[in-house]
């Protein structure tokens, strides 16, 4: 597996480099199943829901009176403790919420929170941090409640570039979905119930085949993240590979929905501009997305605490250092990112003159550096 190491870079000050090391997982770790516990709380609503997702998994199902909190340990075992397991339980605070970026370099758009984490082990996850009081992976059961507030959101007077539901924000609504069987249940019902309003699902898994022969009304959105091959060997555990992901958005966008991706997080390393080059060739050579997101690594300040308890030797530790802090993040300096959006930006005109790019929570100012339309400022949350 390839480490990250610092190293001076021509244009800028400190870069990235990559080196060929030992693997740091066994595969026989990386190919066990995502979860290997599931657990339900008592004092749920729907227990016989809860039994039937049981049955689906094949798993047993191990009742639980509290929310399970922070754990001692360090390392693959934190991440088994975690991420590992799938908890279900009732959601009492609303299931659809606006999003707030705390200096307002993001849209205000309306997430939908079905997950709370991911069992993915992505090294850079900013959802460690998110849920770092109750870190292990959540699916709310009490989709009553869920149904409702989706009729009284499409019910009410939201523009349209707003009339979108992210499943994507807090957890990766397809990870897991071979256990809940979720998605065909959510994308079935919008047509009927909510037709105004679209679900946008954001994944880096290849778990579609549920959702394709469905009559979903052209209301939901699948929005695949993918990267270089060596980022995902590197940091994304447990993932589906690249090409998985967009085999599998060939399948959907074949099956009548709108597909878009996301290039994020960029990461700098010796390599980068070839190996994301060739990242825009494969895509186009599986599907045509309406939109393309780019977002570089930007971790929050506190987050490096999180990722060393559970990838003490994550080359994101070291990358970390080289980064500069910047609206309450660490970021590659403007510079420096400017230059690897625009090799991706250039790379995409080549291959699909007509896709919509945009950039992830990003100043005006590189926008415009790039000749993006700012206008409207619409990316891969919105409609």
């Amino acid at each position: 597996m390839a480490i990250l190491k610092e190293y001076p870079a021509e244009g800028v000050e400190v870069g990235t480099r990559i080196q060929e090391e030992g693997l740091a997982y066994s595969q026989a770790e990386i190919q066990k199943p995502l979860v290997s516990e599931l657990w339900a709380t008592r004092s749920m609503s729907n227990k016989i829901r809860a039994k039937k997702i049981a049955n689906r998994a094949g798993l047993p199902l191990i009742w639980v009176d509290k929310i399970p909190g922070i754990n001692g340990e360090r390392g693959l075992e934190k991440l088994r403790a975690e991420r590992s397991v799938l908890l279900l339980r009732d959601r009492i605070s609303p299931f659809i919420e606006q999003f707030q970026h705390p200096i307002g370099r993001c849209a205000k758009f309306y997430k939908l929170t079905a997950y709370n984490n991911c069992n993915f082990w992505c090294e850079y996850c900013y959802l460690y941090l998110t849920f770092r009081t109750q870190p292990v992976s959540t699916h709310f059961i009490n989709y009553e409640k869920m149904y409702d507030e989706i009729e009284k959101f499409d019910k009410s007077s939201i523009p349209k570039s707003l009339r979108v539901l992210n499943l994507g924000e807090l957890g990766d609504p397809l990870a897991v979905d071979y256990i809940t069987g979720f998605a065909k249940q959510i994308i079935a019902f919008m047509p009927e119930h909510a037709p105004r309003t679209r679900l946008l699902f954001l994944t880096k898994s290849d778990c579609v085949d549920d959702i394709l022969a469905l009559e979903h009304g052209g209301q939901s959105i699948i929005s695949f993240s993918v990267n270089t091959e060596k980022v995902f060997q590197q940091l994304e555990h447990r993932t589906a590979s690249p090409e998985s992901r967009l085999a599998a958005a060939a399948r959907v966008q074949k099956a009548g929905y709108e597909v878009r991706l996301r290039i994020d997080p960029v990461i700098f390393y010796s390599t980068w501009e070839k190996d994301y080059i060739s990242l825009v060739d494969k895509i186009f050579q599986f599907v045509q997305p309406t939109r393309i997101t780019i977002g570089e690594y930007r971790p929050s300040n506190g987050l490096a605490n999180h990722i060393s308890s559970r990838f003490p030797d994550s080359p994101l530790l070291r990358i970390n250092k080289s980064l500069v802090r910047e609206g309450g993040k660490l970021r590659y300096p403007k510079g420096q990112r400017i230059k690897m959006f625009r090799t991706i930006i250039e790379a995409i005109r080549k291959c699909g003159a007509d896709v919509d790019i945009a950039l992830c929570k990003e100043q005006p100012q590189i926008w415009k550096a790039l000749g993006l339309n700012i206008k409207g400022l619409f990316c891969n949350c919105l409609g």
